[in-house]
């Protein structure tokens, strides 16, 4: 199956641009996905202006323009570099267009020249932090094994103090749904009002997942109701995925996908200059047909160029098939567009499979908790 594209078919389609400032990493999470943690390159001054202009040049951007500065640890590079790189990303852009800045860090690095950046362009920081020391420092350690969580609430501390606003994002492996009130208890204890989590994924060099055992899902769906009710209780905790799932019941999918397997959705771009879509976690995997999954290189390659070369018509062909076969197969295609191709990737190992543990988890039983508690919501309503 194969879907002809001209340029004019993705024109405005970019709202996410992942740049790699470097793919280096200063700690060792047991799940990491990332290749090449050990790679202290970092992106150039002169690529950042180039990558944001191979956007707009190419009729990409949307109206706006989210930069995410990610797959390693942003802040390994300087306040200084990240100056420079945003007044190079303002200058490359189109008259008029508004460009915003995201970095999500393990957060041990903050400090107050970090804050001061933050706040003078107003970047939006998303802090990995997986519950209590107990959670968090069994998965997230230095690279000599030493746990991370006492570095992490100190920049945590120096956020609030500096008034940053930032979020939380927790990655929940099993050991977390045997501790549900310990982990909440946490967030809500120390004033964190915004989490999002995410799971142990299977998926590019993390080949496996203390949630990949029988009974997962009731498990998993046990432990996101206990959240949400404690949350909801707390009257201090707004989970991201019970928004996200409120947003998709209420606007269903109905075009061809998701952000993550529909074309320049989403663009990533590497520290050395190689051009990437569909989902980011491809950006350092290699495949034997595929290769790196790069579809061209910001200094040799125009639009045009990559909806004309066969890899790139291949990669998207076998999106396409696995996206229709979700379609075909899966209630909740409504609410997922077809799953990540990341995904399929890494736990199927076959873009054109379909379900995976992600869908499983996080969108099938997250789903159901939700339209639980929204069918309760109005019952209660309708009582005279």
């Amino acid at each position: 199956m194969e879907e002809l594209l001209i340029p004019a078919d993705v024109q405005g389609r970019t709202r996410l641009l992942i740049l790699q400032g470097s793919p280096f990493c200063n700690i060792d999470c047991e799940y990491c996905y990332l290749a090449g943690r050990d790679d202290r390159r970092r992106m150039q001054h002169d690529l950042v202006e180039r990558a944001v202009n191979w956007v707009y040049r190419n009729g990409l951007a949307g109206d706006d323009l989210t930069i995410v500065w990610h797959a390693g640890e942003p802040l390994v590079l300087s306040p200084q570099w990240y100056s420079e790189a945003f007044a190079r990303a303002g200058r490359a852009a189109r008259d008029g267009a508004r460009i915003l800045q995201a970095m999500q860090t393990n957060g041990m690095l903050i400090d107050d020249a970090w804050c001061d950046l933050f706040l003078a362009h107003h970047v939006s920081i998303g802090v990995s932090l997986d519950g209590p020391a107990s959670l968090h420092d069994a998965r997230r350690r230095t690279r000599s094994g030493k746990g991370t969580h006492s570095q992490v609430m100190s920049g945590i501390a120096t956020l609030k103090r500096r008034c940053v606003p930032f979020h939380v994002i927790a990655v929940i492996g099993e050991q977390t749904l045997a501790e549900p009130d310990a982990f909440v208890d946490f967030f809500i204890e120390n004033d964190l009002r915004e989490l999002g989590i995410n799971i142990e994924e299977i998926e590019g060099e993390n080949r496996k997942s203390t949630l990949e055992q029988p009974g997962i899902e009731q498990r998993f769906r046990a432990f996101f109701e206990h959240l949400l009710d404690r949350a909801n209780a707390s009257g201090r905790l707004s989970i991201r995925e019970f928004w996200r799932a409120c947003g998709a019941i209420l606007e269903p999918i109905s075009s061809d996908g998701n952000e993550e397997n529909t074309p320049f959705t989403i663009i990533s771009v590497s520290a050395d200059g190689r051009i990437f879509t569909f989902s980011p976690e491809l950006l350092g995997q290699t495949d034997p047909v595929f290769g790196d999954f790069s579809i061209g290189r910001i200094d040799h390659t125009e639009l045009a160029d990559i909806l004309n070369e066969p890899r790139f018509k291949e990669l998207h062909s076998q999106i396409i098939v696995g996206t229709e076969a979700c379609r075909r197969s899966c209630a909740f295609f409504s609410v997922c567009g077809g799953g990540a191709p990341a995904n399929k990737w890494g736990e199927l190992g076959d873009l054109r499979g379909t379900e995976t543990l992600f869908c499983r988890l996080v969108k099938q039983q997250v789903t159901e908790a939700v339209l639980t508690r929204l069918d309760f919501a109005l019952s209660q309503q309708r009582r005279p």
